[in-house]
């Protein structure tokens, strides 16, 4: 009799747990939708239903979209920049691939359920997963960064729980993509003086200036987005390049030349090795050659 309670309440015992895990793959498909149908996070009503799919799982997942929506400072502090675990990465995922399915361009739909089990179920190179987490980070760090002034904030990415170069340089790619998108607008407009404005509301990376990071040595690897693969590096250190190359002319007209090559110089404007990487290699290598 005893040994029948005790197997009775194991059945009990699994049938629930299979029912919690059910309830919890409900919600985070039912985030994925929420999400899919506002990527940017916005307004009082994402806020609303987002919190009412609360589980333990998604706790942290939902503060990072809410933040995001509001481009929240707290946003990179440690409990947000630091490296989640391959759980929470895997749950990102599903987000991201729920609303890919959703795209119009999306020729096959499947159901939304189907896309989550079998992200769950499969092996996904950490690095996408850690890239796709700080991306969200990213989008809500470009929010807070057009009113912001971060130039008194340090970003050590020794700090984070990353494993190696690769998984920093990951996390300052998307960081400083999110800080410096105002530059690609204004540099349209040729607002220098605003370009220069803003780049000095950056923050520090490693106790120095953005652009004097260089640990860009790893190897290269392939990166899926929606319907293409690329090189990681050539999509991510090529919009790097974009971008200080901006900021430096931006210097040179409204500074003057002494100051700009000090960008040059201590970025990887001068770097050769990894010209490569930029769609505007042979400008590079004009400027690298004047200059050495």
């Amino acid at each position: 009799m005893k040994k029948i309670l005790i197997s009775s309440f194991l059945i009990i015992s699994l049938m629930v747990h299979a029912q919690m895990d059910t309830t919890k793959l409900n919600n985070l498909v039912q985030l994925s939708e929420l999400y899919s149908s506002n990527p940017n996070a916005t307004g009082e009503e994402f806020q609303k239903k987002a919190n009412t799919l609360r589980t333990p799982e998604l706790n942290h997942i939902i503060d990072v979209l809410i933040l995001s929506g509001k481009g929240d400072i707290s946003l990179l502090s440690p409990v947000f920049l630091n490296r989640p675990d391959i759980q929470e990465l895997k749950l990102w995922y599903v987000i991201r691939e729920i609303h890919y399915n959703n795209q119009p361009e999306t020729k096959t739909k499947r159901k939304a359920i189907d896309v989550a089990r079998e992200v769950l179920n499969k092996d996904i190179d950490e690095r996408w997963l850690l890239d796709n987490y700080y991306y969200h980070i990213r989008n809500g760090v470009a929010m807070l960064s057009n009113t912001a002034d971060l130039s008194g904030v340090n970003i050590d990415l020794t700090s984070y729980n990353l494993k190696n170069e690769t998984e920093q340089a990951i996390l300052y790619l998307n960081l400083v993509d999110g800080m410096t998108q105002r530059f690609k607008v204004l540099q349209a407009f040729k607002n220098n003086t605003k370009i220069l404005e803003f780049s000095r509301k950056l923050p520090k990376f490693n106790g120095k200036e953005y652009y004097c990071y260089l640990n860009f040595g790893y190897k290269d690897f392939d990166w899926i987005g929606y319907d293409k693969h690329e090189k990681y590096n050539t999509r991510h250190i090529g919009n790097l390049y974009a971008t200080l190359l901006t900021h430096y002319g931006a210097l040179a007209v409204e500074e003057n030349p002494d100051v700009a090559n000090k960008l040059y110089l201590q970025s990887i404007l001068y770097k050769h090795e990894f010209f490569k990487y930029s769609e505007m290699k042979s400008f590079l290598n004009q400027m690298y050659k004047i200059v050495k």
